[in-house]
């Protein structure tokens, strides 16, 4: 069956109308046949009635005299019938009166004829049963057995005659069928070879003649329009790819500026540290120190309140570290594939060929049509076309992601800067654009470790929130979803994001299918410091649950156990001041 898969159109309809033309032929040779078979075993069997009866006649007078050597006689005169190779006759007793025999070394048996059939035909024979009347009442009964060998041969040579002539008609059905097809097939062969011929070569200047405006020629005017497209994009392939390596170079700077920008935080992050250290020491100390110190308790306070200060800026700072650290993770991994993309460019490649074509401007004709590395300079700049546009696309690709994620830096950090003030400017905002958006920060990661994602979005009001905040929050959930499903030893790696209404809160859940939560680590989830997944700050969910509760809304988490999951839940409020 797959050798016929790969035979070609032609030759599919040639098996086509050979198989129609042959099935058609067998039907009409074999209906023929048996017509033949049946009429010829009729035109015996009539034959044999008139033998038989004039053969009963005669031997009426014989049977009814008992004269057994008369109707033997009479038996005898059936030689003259080549298919009659027995006969006998009972009398009305039921007993052997007379037999005939032609075969003295294959003698029969004369047969019962009580309850008998007057023909019975077998695979070689025919028995053909007569009574024998005097009178009008029956006296015997007469028995003639015929040979259908005669029909046999006879059948045997109309089979050979119709093999002939089905062999025949089948090799003519042939010879004129492949000229028949050659008006379809020599169309679509010719835009075959081109193809061929476009893809071995890439000579996109190839172009088939359309002489038709049936199927097959808007076939080719489409194939001929795509080999226009294909020609006219090569031309900018350069221009784009000297504009990505601009954009790419501009991204490792930033990428660095963000580098020594976290580094600043973590330092911060010490200091908060430290303070909070201290903090502790003076707190263990104070009770048995307050008698002592009530003199000094208004100068402790201030002190108190200066480190409570920096406490909270120290926390402002580890918002930013932990929510730059999210989207950086993703920088970092789209540079490393611009780097990668860039250096293993064949565009270099082209300068090469440059160099081969000034050193042979001269004759730049005769190079390229006869010397055998200038014969395959079109070629190669062909290839070389496709790989730079492949690079190309990536590389497009690679430099939305990383533009999209250095401008999410860029808002975190303005906005944690105002944190002490305004968080920034509120806006009428769609929540599942910007589940999107912080679903595009963690793709990387995601695609990674095999991640599923389901999305469940009720059409639902906009919001009027500031969006960088709310979206700061869902980046931390989706990436705690994450992080716990890469722990996790489930098979099925998923995350389901339902958006709906509750109320007249708008509700987001985060569910996962990760390692679950222990029911004694759920009411410390929030509190800052506390965590569990290793290499974690402790300051995420912390974090993310003041956002929440500044905006007006709340976040929550539910979990049966360990191995079974988790679900956070968003609550925000909607503002009275959007309207659609």
């Amino acid at each position: 069956m797959s050798s016929l898969k790969n035979l070609s159109i032609q030759g599919k309809l040639l098996i086509v109308y050979i198989s129609i033309t042959g099935l058609m032929l067998a039907i009409a040779f074999t209906s023929i046949t048996s017509f033949n078979l049946k009429s010829s075993k009729k035109n015996i069997i009539s034959d044999l009635n008139v033998v038989a009866d004039i053969v009963a006649e005669s031997t009426a007078a014989s049977l009814a005299f008992s004269d057994a050597e008369s109707a033997g006689n009479n038996l005898r005169l059936l030689k003259s019938h080549e298919s009659v190779i027995f006969a006998c006759i009972r009398t009305s007793g039921n007993k052997v009166f007379a037999e005939y025999n032609l075969d003295v070394n294959n003698i029969f048996i004369c047969d019962d004829f009580e309850g008998r059939e007057n023909i019975i035909i077998h695979s070689g024979y025919v028995d053909l049963f007569k009574p024998v009347f005097l009178d009008d009442q029956p006296i015997g009964r007469l028995q003639i057995k015929a040979s259908l060998s005669e029909l046999t041969e006879r059948t045997v040579r109309s089979a050979q005659i119709s093999l002939a002539i089905f062999v025949g008609l089948m090799l003519v059905t042939v010879l004129i069928s492949r000229r028949i097809m050659r008006f379809i097939t020599d169309p679509i062969t010719s835009l075959k070879d081109l193809a061929q011929s476009v893809s071995r070569n890439k000579d996109y200047s190839l172009r088939m003649e359309k002489t038709t405006d049936d199927e097959v020629g808007v076939l080719i005017g489409s194939f001929n329009n795509m080999l226009d497209q294909i020609q006219n994009r090569d031309g900018a392939l350069i221009e784009e790819k000297e504009k990505a390596e601009a954009l790419a170079e501009s991204a490792k700077s930033y990428a660095l500026k963000t580098e020594i920008m976290n580094m600043d935080l973590e330092n911060e992050i010490s200091e908060r540290a430290r303070i909070e250290d201290e903090l502790q020491e003076l707190n263990e100390t104070l009770e048995d120190k307050v008698n002592e110190r009530t003199s000094k308790l208004k100068e402790l306070n201030e002190k108190i309140g200066d480190i409570a200060r920096s406490a909270g800026m120290a926390e402002v700072a580890s918002g930013v570290l932990h929510n730059v650290g999210n989207v950086l993770n993703s920088v970092n991994v789209s540079t490393s594939v611009i780097r990668e993309h860039v250096r293993k460019s064949k565009a270099e490649s082209l300068g090469r060929v440059v160099m081969m074509l000034e050193k042979n401007k001269n004759n730049l004709a005769e190079f390229i049509s006869e010397d055998d590395k200038g014969k395959q300079i079109p070629r190669f700049l062909s290839l070389l076309s496709e790989q730079l546009n492949a690079e190309k696309e990536s590389l497009n690709n690679e430099l939305d992601e990383l533009a999209s994620n250095i401008e999410h830096i860029k808002n975190v950090i303005s906005m944690q800067q105002s944190y002490a003030g305004s968080y920034g400017v509120r806006e009428k905002v769609v929540l599942s654009d910007l589940v999107e958006d912080a679903l595009k920060i963690n793709l990387q990661g995601m695609n990674r470790h095999g991640i599923k994602v389901v999305k469940n979005y009720k059409d639902i009001k906009k919001l009027y929130v500031d969006k960088h905040k709310i979206l700061q929050i869902i980046i931390n959930l989706i990436s705690n979803a994450k992080y716990a499903l890469v722990d996790s030893l489930n098979t099925e790696k998923k995350i389901i994001l339902n958006i709906s209404d509750d109320n007249d809160m708008v509700r987001l859940e985060v569910k996962d299918t990760g390692i679950g939560i222990e029911e004694n680590d759920i009411r410390h989830l929030f509190e800052y410091g506390f965590k569990k997944r290793r290499g974690g700050h402790g300051f995420g969910l912390h974090h993310s649950a003041i956002v929440a509760n500044e905006l007006g809304g709340s976040v929550s988490v539910i979990s049966d156990g360990l191995g079974k999951g988790a679900c956070f839940v968003l609550l925000l409020p909607y503002d009275k001041q959007v309207t659609t």
